[in-house]
C-alpha cells in the first residue's frame, strides 16, 4: 500500500507537573536538546512548554501555570486524574484543507477544537520576525507564496480520536526527509539551523509509533476514524484492525486501557540510531512507556 510520504507522525505532546524536571530528564535519556519555547503560549497565561528535537520530529512538554491551576483548566484536571501523562499526537498531512474536513466528520462530529494559521516573511530557519496569526477556518487551504513561511494547525477532540489529535501542514519544504529543514512552526522557525551539524543525537532519529488507549471507545473503531480522517493512503491491515500504517514505516496503535486506567498517549516507539548501541530497551517517563526499536529490515 502506497502512503503519501508527507503523512507522518511529526510530534508527540506530554503534560507534566514540572516542566523543567521532565524536559531535562527527556533530554538526558534521548540525547537531545530543547530547541524552542513558545512565547505566545506563555503569553496566554495558562501553559508553558518546551520542544525537544529528535531528528526532524519533535517532543513537546506542556505545563500548566499558577493561573491555570487557579482556574481549573482542562490540563490541570487531566493532571489531577492521570498525573504526568501523554497529551496529544500530531500528524503532518499533505493537504490540511481536505484533512481538516474529513477529520471533523469522524465519530460524534465534534469538529475542530481549535485551529490557527501563522505566516511571516522569510524562509525556514529565518525566525519569526513580523509574524502574523489568526484563527483557522475549517476547510481553508494553506497559503503558499514565495518569500513567505506559513503553517496551519488544527486540533480535534480526544473523545473522537482517543487523545487530543492535531494535524499540521507547513510551507515550504515539509516533504524533505530525513534531513528535513523545511518549515515546522510548532517548534519555531530556527531549529533548522542545527540540522546539518547534528541531524540527530546518539539515541534516536525520531518516532516509529505511538500507542493510544481510548477512554470510552473501541480501539478498532478509533483506529478507523483516524484512517478515514487522515486519508492520503494511510492503511489498516485486516489482520491487525487496531494498527494504522503511516509513511516511513510509522504506525499508530490503539489499545484498551491498562489496569492503571491511563488513557490517551500511553506509549511511544522511537527509531534507534542505526549502528549504535541501544542505551535502553524501554523507559517510563511522564506516564508514557518509551521503547527503542530498530528499522525493519528490507
Amino acid at each position: 500500500m502506497t502512503v503519501d510520504p508527507v503523512l507522518r507522525l511529526r510530534q508527540i505532546c506530554l503534560l507534566a507537573y514540572d516542566l523543567e524536571w521532565t524536559s531535562n530528564l527527556l533530554c538526558a535519556a534521548l540525547d537531545a536538546k530543547v530547541v524552542f519555547r513558545d512565547p505566545n503560549m506563555a503569553a496566554g497565561g495558562n501553559l508553558t512548554n518546551t520542544h525537544i528535537r529528535l531528528g526532524d520530529s519533535f517532543l513537546e512538554t506542556v505545563c500548566p501555570s499558577d493561573l491555570a491551576w487557579k482556574n481549573s483548566t482542562t490540563q490541570t484536571r487531566l493532571l489531577e486524574r492521570n498525573g504526568d501523562c501523554g497529551y496529544m499526537a500530531i500528524v503532518q498531512v499533505p493537504d490540511v484543507s481536505v484533512a481538516s474536513l474529513s477529520m471533523a466528520e469522524q465519530g460524534h462530529a465534534i469538529g475542530m477544537v481549535s485551529g490557527g494559521l501563522i505566516s511571516c516573511p522569510g524562509s525556514p530557519g529565518s525566525g519569526f520576525a513580523d509574524m502574523t496569526s489568526r484563527n483557522y477556518v475549517l476547510g481553508e487551504s494553506l497559503p503558499k507564496e514565495e518569500g513567505i513561511v506559513a503553517g496551519v494547525n488544527v486540533q480535534f477532540h480526544p473523545h473522537d480520536f482517543g487523545t487530543l489529535a492535531e494535524i499540521q501542514e507547513n510551507w515550504p519544504g515539509h516533504d524533505h526527509f530525513p534531513r528535513n529543514k523545511g518549515a515546522y512552526f510548532p517548534a519555531g522557525n530556527s531549529w533548522q539551523n542545527g540540522v546539518d551539524s547534528r541531524p540527530h543525537g546518539g539515541v534516536t532519529t525520531g518516532f516509529a509509533a505511538v500507542e493510544i488507549a481510548p477512554r470510552d471507545n473501541d480501539p478498532e473503531e478509533v483506529c478507523a476514524r483516524w484512517q478515514q480522517g487522515l486519508g492520503a493512503g494511510c492503511w489498516i491491515d485486516s489482520d491487525q484492525p487496531s494498527i494504522l500504517h503511516l509513511a516511513a514505516g510509522q504506525t499508530m496503535r490503539f489499545v484498551t486501557p491498562a489496569p492503571d486506567g491511563r488513557t490517551g498517549v500511553v506509549g511511544v516507539d522511537l527509531w534507534s540510531v542505526p549502528g549504535s548501541r541501544k542505551t535502553f530497551e524501554s523507559l517510563d517517563i511522564c506516564g508514557v512507556r518509551w521503547r527503542l526499536v530498530e528499522y525493519p529490515s528490507d
